[in-house]
């Protein structure tokens, strides 16, 4: 299927690793302009250096920076100029209340709005949040970050209904998805009976994988999925016993 994204202009927050990551390669993959941010230089280096030698169709570029600090990311959105499609992915997957409310919150909300006006004359317009499942069950050991991810979740749908029809807004919703020394990656090292039961937790009896959910991001983003609108797609492998809905 060609999802249509050859030539779309998209900005990826927190791109520079993980699931973020992830969704920069798939997007360049399928012919997308990509420009991404994160905080640390030196990765993105290190990232830049891994895209380029893979030769995708689509050109990547990248800015250091923290989406965290007002001023910061809209500064960056003026040199961009109009883009076709956010993914706003930044998490600060933390327990701490401050944290999560920072950066998975406000700082989602913040970029999101700060987008509109350069995503408002294309014809292909989405932004795309990235969610958890964590924010449809309880979390006793983390309520911070899934009390952020429910939140992100009314203010995606509730967005969609406010910018319709002129910018589609979707949520991604991963289940546990494994990290090369992410958070995973170190339960599977430091507690790895803690990491068997997670695997046992999950219908699939693996965890996800970035490329994976990725891939969900890069068809809800494009023109392909262009009656998608106010959606959350939850991936994480029938994981989820609810039914949303």
């Amino acid at each position: 299927m060609d999802l249509g994204l050859k030539g779309l202009r998209a900005v990826v927050t927190g791109g520079s690793a993980g699931i973020g990551a992830a969704i920069v390669h798939a997007l360049a993959a399928e012919g997308c302009e990509v420009a991404f941010c994160a905080r640390g230089p030196e990765r993105i280096a290190a990232r830049l250096a891994e895209l380029q030698a893979l030769q995708l169709p689509g050109r990547v570029q990248a800015r250091a920076l923290d989406v965290a600090e007002p001023g910061a990311f809209e500064a960056w959105l003026q040199e961009l100029g109009p883009q076709d499609i956010f993914v706003a992915n930044v998490s600060a997957l933390s327990a701490d209340w401050s944290q999560a409310l920072a950066l998975d919150v406000a700082a989602t909300v913040r970029c999101c709005e700060a987008m509109l006006p350069w995503l408002q004359d294309s014809p292909q317009a989405a932004i795309t949040c990235i969610g958890s499942r964590a924010s449809s069950q309880a979390c006793p050991n983390s309520e911070a970050y899934g009390a952020a991810k429910a939140a992100v979740a009314h203010y995606a749908k509730s967005l969609s209904a406010r910018v319709l029809p002129r910018v589609r807004v979707n949520l991604v919703s991963p289940g546990d998805t494994w990290v090369e020394g992410g958070f995973w990656g170190r339960i599977a090292e430091q507690q790895p009976e803690a990491y068997q039961r997670a695997l046992q937790r999950n219908p699939l009896k693996r965890l996800a994988r970035v490329e994976e959910i990725a891939r969900v991001v890069a068809f809800i983003s494009s023109p392909a999925a262009s009656f998608v609108a106010g959606a959350n797609w939850y991936v994480d492998g029938g994981s989820t016993s609810h039914v949303q809905l």
